[in-house]
């Protein structure tokens, strides 16, 4: 029996990696591959649109990762504090764990595309919609209006992406942590509203 190519999925790994290191327009497709010991000839096969559907592909799949983390914390019943401050412990994590070099691939991607990926630009609006969702949600139902929620959720996200970014360029978890406490005062000033 034939080995199933594992290429589009090392692509998809590297790429998830590459961006979140330098962002979508500091990536050339040589590289790409490079990184997912992939051949050449393999790249339109899985990916007939190019590095824009890689980019599409990446930010769907982060977007529904991070999208299902903020509903597993939700479902998990924390309160509010407690879910802002295992956020934040995450994306420090993260960032430590990547040794400050790359910060979250959404960041990375939003802040690097030009007006002629349309198609990336949507992907990307679609995902934050998604995170601020699940976050809404999760606020909402811990005691903050649903007006409230939307202004917490925005919030967070902001909060969240920028924490990636300077986290990266100090090379410290300082912005996670200070994000952490600004969205949980946020938060208390927002349930007393």
């Amino acid at each position: 029996m034939a080995k199933v190519s594992s290429a589009r999925e090392d692509m998809l790994t590297a790429a998830v990696d590459l961006f979140g290191e330098r962002g979508y327009e500091g990536v050339g497709i040589a590289e790409l591959l490079a990184r997912a010991n992939a051949p050449r000839g393999s790249l339109y096969f899985h990916f007939p649109a190019g590095k824009e559907q890689i980019g599409v592909e990446v930010v769907q799949r982060v977007g529904a990762e991070v999208a299902s983390r903020f509903r597993g914390l939700h479902d998990s019943g924390v309160d509010l504090n407690t879910f802002v401050e295992r956020v934040f412990k995450t994306t420090s994590k993260e960032c430590k764990d990547r040794n400050y070099v790359a910060s979250c691939p959404m960041a990375a991607i939003a802040t690097g595309f030009g007006e002629g990926s349309p198609k990336l630009a949507a992907a990307v609006g679609e995902a934050f919609s998604m995170w601020e969702h699940e976050i809404a949600i999760a606020a909402e139902a811990r005691g903050l209006s649903a007006k409230n929620a939307a202004i917490f959720a925005s919030a967070m996200v902001v909060a969240i992406e920028g924490a990636f970014v300077v986290s990266k360029a100090q090379r410290s978890s300082a912005p996670h942590i200070n994000a952490s406490r600004a969205i949980q005062a946020l938060a208390a000033s927002l349930l007393l509203n």
